[in-house]
């Protein structure tokens, strides 16, 4: 009966990729003797219990249901906003889905509500609820593991706001615990823009609360913590919003919706439009090589080159270890690939116009469900290093270290999430 399963779906496969994933973070571990095995198991069992509950139980479903509807209902309730200022051009119409005016409006419209969730104390009762369960599973410090939860909710550049009195006393081990939770989990704006855009959002949720131990893990055998005892061990953060009314909170929360908004579309503008030139350079030189194997009398071809091509080669092992094979596997390596490089919503954008299975979807959310792209590198450099400065030098050293740990810690989920579904 268990066999059978695994062989369904290669699942077994996916098993297989927990290792080399895991094997992986060892490999460029700074401190392999360092690294605590006990937090390693309960992280990874944590996942596995998160997976299990909203996947597996009819608990789960119904807990996932309900929130999926009420976040359904509120980019329906930006559309409203969007209708009054573009009218149809909202709607889908000959014309087709325009990003612009159907899904930028929903981060403004959810950065003001987040806002006054925020002022209310509701966001904070959540995050600390989480972190009630979770830091003494780990064993990991407050302030990193409060940083680690409100990233899931509130995003990578405002999640380090609620610890920024304690950022400067971070260890080095503790602010990659930051870096890599930034890029590993995405806020809830962008969330409901990519349930707005046709992901499944029961799997977006479940993807970000996976997310949250494995991104402490991975930051942990990548860089251990040495020390025994920080000054951020036994943290009392205080989270009160800065606002002073109601109107101030909603108001400041619209112009910050209205910021990500412009640079959510500023960056598809300039990345898309990347990938087109380097995909025509790759084009004409592959041509012109061609030309030339035809002028030397080879008769040989080499296939034209495209980022999409080149990505499907490299990150193929890693969708051949969630259970694809053949052209699905090309595809989804080209996802993850595009992913990193680019950005997530590029990704997921890509994934939908494949038109791919429902279950490879469901799959290759995880894969997908983080800002771990090099461009958020930059982003958290000029985020958290104007809350510390005295810490850039850690921030840009410890860079790359992130955007590594938390495709790893993506990857990991996507290899759990197919072993259950």
């Amino acid at each position: 009966m268990l066999f059978s399963y695994l062989l369904e779906h290669n699942r077994y496969l996916s098993i297989i990729g927990i290792g080399v994933v895991i094997g992986l973070a060892m490999l460029f571990s700074r401190n392999r003797n360092a690294i605590n095995g006990k937090l390693v198991l309960h992280a990874l069992g944590l996942q596995f219990a998160i997976a299990l509950v909203t996947l597996k139980t009819s608990i789960g479903h119904t807990v996932l249901g309900a929130i999926s509807h009420y976040v359904a209902q509120i980019y329906q309730f930006a559309d409203e906003g969007a209708v009054f200022l573009f009218g149809n051009l909202v709607k889908e119409g000959p014309w087709g889905f325009i990003f612009a005016f159907k899904v930028l409006p929903v981060i403004i419209f959810f950065g003001a509500l987040m806002a006054v969730l925020f002022y209310w104390g509701v966001v904070q009762k959540c995050v600390l609820a989480v972190n009630w369960c979770i830091q003494p599973l780990l064993g990991t410090t407050g302030a990193e593991t409060l940083c680690a939860v409100a990233n899931s909710f509130l995003g990578q550049t405002e999640a380090p706001l609620l610890v920024r009195n304690y950022l400067k006393h971070m260890s080095k081990s503790e602010l990659l615990v930051v870096m890599v939770s930034g890029m590993g989990t995405i806020s809830g704006a962008i969330l409901v823009v990519f349930a707005a855009m046709g992901v499944p959002i029961s799997h977006l949720l479940t993807a970000s609360v996976m997310a949250i131990p494995a991104t402490i893990m991975m930051a942990k055998i990548l860089l251990p913590e040495e020390a025994k005892e920080h000054a951020t061990q036994h943290a009392q953060i205080e989270m009160k919003s800065e606002a002073n009314n109601i109107f101030d909170a909603l108001a400041a929360g619209t112009s910050d919706g209205l910021w990500l908004a412009l640079n959510v579309g500023a960056m598809l503008i300039s990345f898309v439009a990347l990938i087109g030139l380097v995909d025509a350079v790759c084009g004409f030189g592959g041509q012109k090589v061609n030309q030339l194997l035809v002028l030397l009398g080879i008769d040989m071809q080499l296939p034209l080159l495209s980022l999409k091509s080149i990505f499907g080669v490299l990150f193929r092992p890693f969708a051949w270890l969630l259970g694809f094979t053949g052209s699905v596997a090309t595809d989804v390596g080209q996802l993850i690939g595009m992913k990193v490089v680019a950005n997530e919503m590029i990704a997921y954008g890509a994934m939908i116009e494949m038109g791919l299975p429902g279950r490879v979807v469901e799959v290759v959310t995880y894969a997908l469900c983080g800002f771990s792209n090099f461009s958020c590198i930059g982003i958290q450099v000029g985020g958290i290093g104007a809350l510390v400065p005295e810490k850039r030098a850690w921030l840009t050293e410890l860079g790359l270290y992130a955007v590594f740990g938390a495709a790893l810690a993506n990857l990991l989920s996507a290899m759990i999430a197919n072993i259950l579904i």
